[in-house]
C-alpha cells in the first residue's frame, strides 16, 4: 500500500474523494436539513446568497411528528413536519401567543403557542446556509453532501454490475473460444459500437425514473471496456504453464477461470473499477439533466444543475456552478485515482 502514495496522482485522487466520502457516509446526520431528500421548502428566501442566516419559527400542520431511529434518519432522514416560517427578532409574548417581527419588513406577525413546534424546547430557533439557498429555499449544502451520496451509491452499484457481467463474458469468451468466443465477442461488438450514453438513455426509457432504475441502466452501459479487456487478458493467460498444468490436472473450466485466472486480473480490474466509477457519475447527473435519471426532489446534483440552470446569467449563478464543480472534482479524484493504480501495477514503472 505505501507504494500508491508515492504516486502524486494516486494520493490527489484519494483526498478528493475522501473530501466528498466523509461528509456523505453520514449523510442526513449532520446536514443542516435533515428531513428526506433535503426538502424543507421555504418559500420566502428563495435564492439566499451564501452565509445567509436567519431565525425561524416552525408551525405545526396535518403532517405528525415520527419519532424514527437514527439508523432510519441515516438512511432516509426524517419526515418533513409542519412548515418552516423565517421570523426577525421575538418582540412581545401573553398567555397564548407570541408575536415575532418579519423578516422583510416591519409586520408582526403572531403564533399562537399551540401551533408552534418547539426546538430544543425554544419556540425560535436559528440557521445558518453556508451555501445559501435554491430558488425553493432549501439548503443548497445540505443537498450538495446528499447529492454526493447519490453518485457515490451509483457509482458503487454500477461499478459491481459492470464488472460481473463484463468479467463473467470476458472470462468465458477469453478462454472457452471457439463459437463461444465468436458470439460472446459479437454481443461486445454491438455494445461497444453504441455511445454509452445512448444505452444509458435507452435503458432509461424501458426502466423508467427512480435510483433503482438509474443503477440498472448504468450498470447495463459499462460492462463493455470490462468484458473486453478480461477477454484480451485472458486470451493470453490461458497459455501460460500454471494454466496448462490446471487443465492436465483436471481442474474444471469454472476453477480455473475463477481461482486461477482472476486473481491475476486484480490489477485491471481495480484500475476498470475506478474509471467506471467515473462513468457512472457522470452518466447519472447526465441522465439527471436530462430528466431520465432520479426523480425530483432527490437531491442528485445532475437535477441541481438543471433547475438552476438559467441562473448562470444572475448573479445567483454559482447555484448550477457549485453542483457543476462537485461533478467535475469527484469524476477528476477517481480518474487520477485510476491512474496512481495503473502506474502501481505497471511493472516498467517498478523496475525502473
Amino acid at each position: 500500500m505505501k507504494r500508491f502514495f508515492h504516486i502524486p496522482s494516486f494520493t490527489i485522487g484519494i483526498c478528493i474523494i475522501a473530501f466528498f466520502t466523509i461528509p456523505a457516509i453520514p449523510g442526513y446526520l449532520i446536514t443542516s436539513d435533515n428531513t428526506t431528500d433535503a426538502n424543507d421548502i421555504v418559500a420566502q428566501i428563495p435564492n439566499k446568497p451564501p452565509g445567509f442566516k436567519a431565525n425561524f419559527v416552525r408551525v405545526a400542520n396535518s403532517n405528525t411528528n415520527e419519532n424514527t431511529s437514527i439508523f432510519h434518519t441515516w438512511i432516509y432522514g426524517k419526515s418533513l413536519t409542519g412548515t418552516a416560517v423565517p421570523v426577525g427578532k421575538q418582540l412581545k409574548e401573553n398567555s397564548d401567543s407570541i408575536f415575532f417581527q418579519s423578516l422583510e419588513n416591519d409586520e408582526i406577525l403572531p403564533f399562537k403557542k399551540t401551533e408552534i413546534i418547539a426546538k430544543n424546547g425554544a419556540y425560535m430557533y436559528h440557521k445558518y446556509f453556508v451555501f445559501g439557498t435554491d430558488r425553493f429555499g432549501r439548503d443548497v449544502l445540505s443537498r450538495l453532501i446528499l447529492g454526493g451520496r447519490v453518485s457515490l451509491f451509483v457509482g458503487f452499484i454500477s461499478v459491481i454490475i459492470s464488472l460481473i457481467i463484463g468479467t463473467s463474458i470476458g472470462l468465458f469468451a477469453g478462454y472457452l473460444g471457439g463459437k463461444t468466443d465468436a458470439f460472446l465477442s459479437w454481443l461486445i461488438a454491438v455494445f461497444w459500437s453504441v455511445p454509452t450514453l445512448l444505452i444509458a438513455l435507452g435503458l432509461s426509457f424501458v426502466f423508467g425514473k427512480g435510483l433503482f432504475q438509474v443503477l440498472i441502466a448504468v450498470g447495463l452501459s459499462t460492462w463493455v471496456e470490462v468484458a473486453r479487456v478480461v477477454r484480451g487478458q485472458t486470451m493470453q493467460l490461458r497459455e501460460r504453464e500454471f494454466i496448462l498444468s490446471a487443465k492436465i490436472t483436471g481442474f474444471s473450466v469454472p476453477r480455473i477461470l475463477f481461482k486461477h485466472i482472476l486473481p491475476n486480473l486484480k490489477g485491471s480490474l481495480t484500475v476498470l473499477a475506478t474509471t467506471n466509477f467515473a462513468a457512472a457519475i457522470l452518466l447519472e447527473a447526465g441522465l439527471s439533466f436530462l430528466g431520465l435519471g432520479i426523480a425530483p426532489p432527490a437531491p442528485s446534483w445532475g437535477i441541481m444543475v438543471k433547475e438552476h440552470l438559467g441562473n448562470l446569467v444572475l448573479p445567483s449563478a454559482y447555484l448550477a456552478i457549485i453542483p457543476g464543480v462537485a461533478i467535475m472534482l469527484l469524476v477528476m479524484g477517481f480518474n487520477l485515482l485510476s491512474m496512481g493504480i495503473r502506474d502501481a501495477y505497471d511493472t516498467r514503472l517498478q523496475q525502473n
